[in-house]
């Protein structure tokens, strides 16, 4: 009789040890339901400041349009000023990088507008300006590079024109060695 018995729990311990192997190996594991995202409505001060950067950022275009370049850049460092506020700061950027590289600025600096785009890219990457910049940022190079080569070009010009009017000076000395 005793026999009998202890097979019984055997097959009850051999059932046991099985649940716990099937648990620990992932068959019996329950899968996370992920959370619904919640809508959680801007606050009356967060609304009030992004009014605020939008008429920033209007006043920043008009003043553009108009041709009050150094206007349209304090408008837009204005706003990056603003504390807590990364909303607009992007845009700010950007109008900032576009007001250094714009062709009818007396001001313009192409490599303060290439290190504003890099500023803008590195920063905020998730911007919905990045593409824009990133095609500002090799343009800008670009010029640059071949801004620096025309400099080079024009000295290595100049350096043949003086080495022309050497010869052309040797040449007038031979000249006039050969008729004396």
């Amino acid at each position: 009789m005793g026999r009998k018995q202890s097979r019984n729990w055997q097959y009850l311990y051999l059932c046991i040890i099985s649940l716990i192997g099937i648990y620990f190996c992932g068959c019996a594991r329950q899968h996370v339901i992920p959370k619904k995202a919640v809508y959680v409505p801007p606050q009356p001060q967060t609304i009030e400041k992004c009014k605020e950067d939008n008429e920033l950022l209007q006043r920043s275009e008009e003043l553009l349009t108009q041709g009050n370049y150094s206007g349209a850049l304090a408008a837009n460092q204005k706003i990056l000023s603003l504390p807590d506020n990364d909303l607009s700061k992007d845009e700010a950027l950007y109008n900032i990088g576009i007001i250094y590289a714009h062709y009818k600025n007396p001001e313009r600096n192409y490599k303060k507008s290439i290190k504003v785009f890099k500023s803008l890219i590195h920063k905020y990457p998730d911007s919905r300006l990045i593409e824009q910049s990133k095609v500002w940022l090799e343009v800008l190079q670009t010029n640059e590079n071949l801004d620096s080569t025309n400099e080079s070009l024009e000295l290595t010009i100049e350096c043949l024109e003086e080495t022309i009017e050497n010869l052309k000076k040797v040449d007038t000395d031979i000249e006039q060695r050969i008729k004396e």
